[in-house]
């Protein structure tokens, strides 16, 4: 089973969700509706062990905002068991409004996933949530075109450097427009 969490941290940025839809297209029955030669179906990940969950501090059942003014469907909350550390295989955040320092208890939910092993996946501005949470520091990132300065202002110990995205150890952080092409690497998380 593939577990993705998706931590919202409203409002986020419509277009940083999108790759999280790569993930669910890469699914044996998204394929065989695409007509693609089986040993392609072969590969992909098999629908039924494949498992999305959007995450917030707002709780399951509820709908917070996106940047966009669509309104995004959250099943988990920062304290359900199935979300908790260690239970996910990859953990996406995408980006709220670069600066948004998110609560204690999402930037608690982070730590706790980073240290449990689990890979780290920042779209965008997503980037300020693991910088606030403290588990960038001593790593190399990057983060979103136009606020360079900004992220070396708010996390002096963090590596920074100017590329579309960076892999250090299970941490992935992209800048702005890459999202695409960071979830389609063969070496992604």
């Amino acid at each position: 089973m593939l577990h993705i969490g998706v931590l919202v941290v409203p409002p986020i940025q419509l277009l940083d969700i999108g790759p999280i839809d790569l993930f669910a297209m890469a699914t044996q029955d998204y394929f065989r509706v695409c007509k693609l030669p089986q040993p392609l179906i072969d590969m992909a990940i098999p629908t039924s062990e494949l498992a999305i969950t959007y995450i917030s501090a707002s709780g399951p059942n509820t709908t917070v905002p996106t940047t966009a003014r669509l309104g995004l469907a959250i099943n988990a909350g920062l304290i359900d068991p199935a979300v908790a550390p260690g239970k996910l295989d990859i953990l996406m955040i995408p980006g709220p409004p670069p600066g948004l320092k998110p609560d204690e208890e999402e930037l608690a939910f982070v730590r706790g996933h980073v240290d449990a092993g689990v890979d780290l996946l920042t779209i965008c501005s997503g980037v300020f949530v693991a910088g606030f949470a403290g588990v960038l520091d001593g790593k190399r990132a990057t983060g979103t075109d136009g606020v360079e300065d900004l992220l070396k202002n708010y996390f002096p110990e963090v590596k920074w450097e100017r590329k579309r995205y960076v892999n250090d150890g299970k941490i992935w952080t992209s800048g702005k427009c890459v999202e695409v092409r960071l979830v389609s690497n063969p070496d992604r998380p």
